[in-house]
């Protein structure tokens, strides 16, 4: 596991090419494997990892793969943020799949965020648990239907230049206390790759940790 001074995590791009009428299999696959690791159990820190963990991920060190590292780097610095009291941790591991090495992270990042001067402030501090999953050696965008189908939303902002492809979809019905989801493909040679660490590949979203022995929430829908 790793630790860094910290405020809101990972660093990924967010926001399109048109969809496909029928996604893909390695689509349907990505989005599937997304969703078996990272939303079962999204509400807390300890339970994403389990979830990872009991679908098939390896625990890895981020030098296994130099963008992973890079992306990492980049994210521990920019979490950094003494006045907030701010903590950043996570794991990242790596699986096979469709013949390819895939990464996931899995993170946690806790800010005071609140108001100082009040104890009863529910935003001290604000704890975010974060999942996200990458094919750092796409070469493409993906269909972003199988996202659509699993968030139960449609794609609120979108979109698509030489240096990157994008999609965002708002809160998920079915998932309460998560927040947007971002599919995202940055190419060789972006100019988002210096500010992100990495090309390829990205499905992620942030969810607001549930407090210890608070009951689980009801779907918005």
């Amino acid at each position: 596991m790793h630790h860094a001074a910290a405020g809101i995590g990972v660093i990924a791009a967010g926001l399109a090419l048109p969809a496909c009428a029928q996604p893909a299999a390695y689509d349907v696959t990505f989005v599937s494997e997304f969703a078996e690791a990272c939303v079962p159990g999204r509400l807390t820190y300890a339970a994403t990892k389990q979830a990872v963990v009991d679908n098939g991920w390896e625990a890895v060190a981020p030098s296994v793969n130099p963008e992973l590292a890079a992306m990492m780097v980049l994210s521990e610095a920019a979490a950094e943020d003494p006045e907030l009291q701010a903590t950043f941790e996570y794991q990242t591991y790596s699986k096979q799949i469709a013949g390819q090495a895939h990464f996931l992270v899995a993170s946690r990042a806790s800010a005071m965020i609140g108001d100082p001067d009040d104890p009863e402030d529910t935003l001290n501090p604000w704890v975010s648990v974060g999942c996200y999953l990458y094919n750092l050696d796409a070469e493409a965008a993906i269909d972003p239907e199988p996202v659509t189908a699993l968030v139960g939303n449609p794609i609120s902002n979108s979109h698509t230049d030489d240096s990157l492809v994008g999609y965002v979809w708002g809160p998920p019905c079915p998932m309460p206390r998560t927040g947007d989801t971002y599919l995202t493909f940055i190419p060789e040679g972006s100019s988002y790759v210096d500010q992100t660490g990495f090309s390829g590949l990205v499905l992620k979203f942030d969810t607001s940790e549930l407090d210890p022995g608070a009951a689980v929430p009801d779907p918005y829908c």
